[in-house]
């Protein structure tokens, strides 16, 4: 059984954009979840308002990507999260996919 797994892809710290990755089985499930939407064309970077899916509250708005397997970083479907790189909205959306 394979588990979908996510992680920011940057840095902790400073910095003007942060990229979440989204990797496995459900990760369609999760951008359908977040942006309200299902995936963009495959390698193309899409506009999104991400939301929390418990409440509806706007986690920010970013970029888009959807890698679908196989020919992915992973060799699964993964989704690539690009968000503004505060510390808050960071948590917020770990948060968020923690709760899917």
């Amino acid at each position: 059984m394979r588990a979908t797994i996510f992680a920011p892809a940057t840095a902790p710290g400073r910095a003007a954009v942060t990229i979440v990755r989204v990797s496995g089985p459900q990760a369609e499930g999760a951008i359908v979840a977040l942006a309200g939407a299902p995936p963009p064309p495959p390698r193309r970077a899409t506009h999104a308002t991400f939301r929390d899916p418990a409440d509806g509250a706007e986690l920010d708005r970013g970029l888009l990507l959807w890698f679908p397997g196989p020919r992915s970083y992973t060799g699964e479907d993964l989704a690539e999260l690009h968000l503004h790189g505060g510390r808050a909205v960071r948590a917020s959306m770990i948060e968020a996919l923690a709760g899917l």
